[in-house]
C-alpha cells in the first residue's frame, strides 16, 4: 500500500526525534519517523551523551544551551525521563608553546557563553583541585567548567523524544528500509522503503552517515565521512569516590569521559590511531584489544587514579565528519523539499533538542527563529566560506580532537 504523509523523516535518532517532536509542537501532526532498526540503533544509542556547553561560536553555545535546559527539565519540557545527570563538566585546551594563546581566548569564549546565560568560568589549578581533588592540572594555565552540564541516558532521550511526538501525532516505523528518496521534476515526492512507498512534500535525511547512498542515487555528493571512534567502560579503582568524576572534554590530555553509573567511567580519545575512515554498513562494532591501555593512559593524565581502572567492555561507534567540524542543517539545495540534518562530528547529541526545534521551524515557518541556522547550510562548501572560521577566538589545537569548537 501506498503510505502518505506531511513529512518523512528518514533516521531515528535524537535528530529524527527532536525534529517529529519540533514538528508536533508548531501542528504539523501527520509526521513519520522511518528508522531501519529501532529508536537509538545508530549513532544516537553508542554516543556517551555528554552535554559540555563549551563551543568558541555563538550558534552552537546557544544550541547546546537551550537544549541542556531541555535536558534538564525533561519531564515538563517533553514528559518522562531522560536520565540526566548534573556532574559538572571540565574543558580543556592546550595553553603551552604556539597554543598559549588559547589562554585569553577560553577567556573571551567563555565571556561570549556567560552573555548567552551559560554558567561557565574559567579555573586555575587551584581551583580546579577544590573542585576535583583527585586530578592534577599542572599541564594547562586554565580550563573552563560548567556547573550545570552533564550526561544523560542517550536511549531514554531519544526514546522518550519520539514517544513525546507519537503522542502529539507523529508515526514511528521502525524495521523499515528507505530504499530511494522518490522525485519529479525539482520535487521530492516521498520515500521508498522495502515495503512500498511513502508520499511526502518534504523528507528529512537524519540518519548520519547511513543516508549518503540514499542521497548519491539523486546525484548529491556531500563532504561526509564515517569515521569509526572507540569507547571503553571502566571500572573505577576504590579511592576514587563512587560518584564518580565530572564529565570531561579534556583535548588536552586526549580524552573524554562521564560517569557510567556507580564506580563506572565511559571513555574515550582524541583522534590518532582509534579514528579511522570506514564504511558505516560493515566497520567493525568492537574494541581493540590496544584501545584498554591508550584510554587509562589518557585518562591519568588527569585523574592519576585511573591508570589502575579495568575495562569491562568497549564498543566503537560513528562519527559523521564534515570538513569544517560543523553539522549541515536545512536545505539539500537538490529537490525542492528536501531538508538536511547531517554531520554532527560526534558532537550532536547535546545540540539534538534545539535543533529539532530550529528544523522544525525552518519546514514550518521557512526561517529558524529560535537559534538561525544559515551557517549551517550545505552551500558553504560550494562559495569557499567554509573555510572561514567561525569565530575570531577558536582555539589553536595542535592535534585532532575529533570534536568541533
Amino acid at each position: 500500500m501506498t503510505e502518505r504523509a506531511d513529512v518523512v523523516i528518514i533516521g531515528g535518532g535524537i535528530m529524527g526525534t527532536s525534529l517529529a517532536f519540533g514538528l508536533t509542537q508548531l501542528g504539523v501532526r501527520d509526521v513519520i519517523i522511518v528508522e531501519r532498526g529501532t529508536l537509538a540503533a545508530g549513532a544516537s544509542g553508542r554516543t556517551g551523551a555528554l552535554l559540555r556547553q563549551h563551543y568558541t561560536n555563538v550558534p552552537e553555545a546557544t544550541l547546546a544551551h537551550l537544549s541542556l535546559q531541555t535536558y534538564a527539565n525533561w519531564s515538563d519540557a517533553v514528559g518522562g525521563d531522560c536520565g540526566f545527570v548534573r556532574t559538572g563538566a571540565i574543558v580543556t585546551v592546550t595553553t603551552s608553546g604556539d597554543d598559549a594563546v588559547n589562554i585569553e581566548r577560553m577567556r573571551r569564549n567563555i565571556a561570549m557563553q556567560n552573555e548567552i546565560g551559560i554558567a561557565s568560568e574559567v579555573v586555575t589549578a587551584a581551583r580546579y583541585r577544590e573542585l576535583q581533588p583527585f586530578g592534577e592540572m599542572n599541564d594547562v594555565e586554565v580550563a573552563a567548567y560548567e556547573r550545570d552540564s552533564g550526561y544523560v541516558d542517550a536511549v531514554a532521550a531519544t526514546r522518550g523524544m519520539g514517544e513525546a511526538a507519537v503522542r502529539g501525532g507523529a508515526r514511528i516505523a521502525e524495521g523499515l528500509n528507505v530504499t530511494s528518496i522518490m522525485t519529479v521534476g525539482e520535487h521530492v515526492t516521498g520515500v521508498e522503503t522495502t515495503s512500498g512507498p511513502i508520499l511526502a512534500d518534504t523528507v528529512v535525511c537524519a540518519a548520519g552517515a547511513w543516508t549518503l547512498p540514499l542521497l548519491k542515487q539523486i546525484g548529491l555528493d556531500l563532504p561526509i565521512e564515517a569515521q569509526r571512534v572507540q569507547v571503553a567502560i571502566l571500572n573505577r579503582p576504590i579511592d576514587l569516590p563512587e560518584s564518580g568524576t565530572m564529565t570531561y572534554v579534556d583535548t588536552a590530555a586526549g580524552f573524554f569521559c562521564r560517569n557510567y553509573g556507580p564506580n563506572r567511567t565511559l571513555a574515550g580519545v582524541g583522534g590518532g590511531e582509534f579514528h579511522d575512515i570506514v564504511d558505516p554498513f560493515t566497520y567493525d562494532q568492537r574494541m581493540d584489544p590496544s584501545f584498554d591501555d591508550a584510554v587509562r593512559s589518557s585518562l591519568a593524565r588527569r585523574i592519576p587514579a585511573m591508570a589502575r581502572a579495568t575495562t569491562l567492555f568497549g564498543y566503537a561507534c560513528l562519527y559523521d565528519m564534515t570538513p569544517d567540524l560543523h553539522p549541515i542543517l536545512g536545505s539539500a539545495d537538490g529537490p525542492d523539499g528536501l531538508q538536511l540534518m547531517l554531520g554532527f562530528c560526534g558532537a550532536g547529541f547535546k545540540k539534538g533538542p534545539a535543533i529539532g526545534r530550529c528544523m522544525a521551524e525552518l519546514i514550518v515557518n521557512g526561517q529558524a527563529t529560535t537559534v538561525d541556522l544559515t551557517p549551517f547550510r550545505l552551500s558553504r562548501y560550494l562559495d569557499g566560506s567554509w573555510q572561514q572560521p567561525w569565530s575570531e577566538n577558536e582555539y589553536h589545537l595542535s592535534s585532532d580532537f575529533g570534536h568541533g569548537f
